[in-house]
């Protein structure tokens, strides 16, 4: 198994699934190295797109009316953060930053609704992690 590969099946979203349906993810995805402190999400920057955090940390915080920055949530290896019309998982008041060199796989929305078509339990399975408080 490639590196992207299993770093896909690292991800809690998708570690159930069968290495048919990562090797689709792998296909339709875009693993990007981030550098530590780029702004991956913001208000001025929004992407209709998920991000699976395959390695490295990233920060979810939001500004108070004067500017301060208040964090939401520490993401590290395995977890998903961005939205699509299907999933929202970060609204678009939240930025997301990379706290040290991180490896995204970047899924497009029109790429992951297409997958979500075919593997509709990935969406239950997502609702019931959030109603675990799971991320």
């Amino acid at each position: 198994m490639d590196d992207k590969l299993f770093l896909l099946s690292q991800i809690s979203l998708l570690d159930e699934l069968p290495m048919d349906d990562l090797k689709v993810i792998d296909e339709m995805s875009e693993m990007k190295p981030v550098k530590k402190g780029t702004i991956i999400l913001s208000p001025e920057k929004h992407m209709e797109a998920l991000f699976l955090l395959k390695k490295g940390q990233v920060r979810l915080y939001r500004l108070n009316s004067k500017g301060k920055q208040f964090t939401v949530d520490i993401l590290v290896d395995g977890n998903i953060f961005g939205e699509t019309s299907t999933m929202s998982l970060t609204d678009d008041q939240v930025y997301a930053e990379a706290m040290t060199d991180t490896y995204l796989c970047i899924l497009g929305k029109e790429e992951f609704e297409e997958f979500i078509e075919n593997n509709p339990k990935i969406v239950k399975r997502r609702g019931k992690e959030k109603k675990n408080g799971k991320r």
